[in-house]
C-alpha cells in the first residue's frame, strides 16, 4: 500500500470516528431526554394504578364539593361522564 493511500486512509478513519462520537453525544443527550419523559409516563401509570386499587380517594374530594358546592359536583359530574365516555370508546377502539 503506498504512503499517500494509508494517508488518506487514516483522514477517513479520524473522520469517521469523529462522527462516530458525534452521533453517540447525540443519542446520548435523546436518551436523557426520553428517560425523563418515561419517568413521568411511569409516575401516571402508577397514578392510575393506585386510584383502580383505591377508588375511595376520590371520594373526600367528591364529598367536599358536594357538602361546599353541589352545583359544581353536577357540573363535574356531567364533565366526568363525558371523559369517561371518551375513555371507552378510546379503550375499544384502539385496544380491542
Amino acid at each position: 500500500m503506498s504512503e499517500k493511500k494509508a494517508l488518506a486512509l487514516a483522514k477517513e478513519r479520524d473522520h469517521i470516528v469523529a462522527q462516530i462520537a458525534y452521533e453517540r453525544a447525540l443519542i446520548a443527550q435523546n436518551a436523557d431526554s426520553l428517560r425523563r419523559l418515561t419517568h413521568l409516563v411511569d409516575k401516571l401509570t402508577q397514578g392510575v394504578r393506585y386510584l383502580k386499587k383505591h377508588p375511595e380517594v376520590l371520594l373526600l374530594p367528591a364529598a367536599i364539593i358536594m357538602v361546599s358546592r353541589p352545583r359544581r359536583l353536577w357540573t363535574w359530574a356531567g364533565s366526568s361522564l363525558g371523559v369517561w365516555r371518551m375513555v371507552q370508546v378510546f379503550r375499544n377502539r384502539i385496544l380491542h
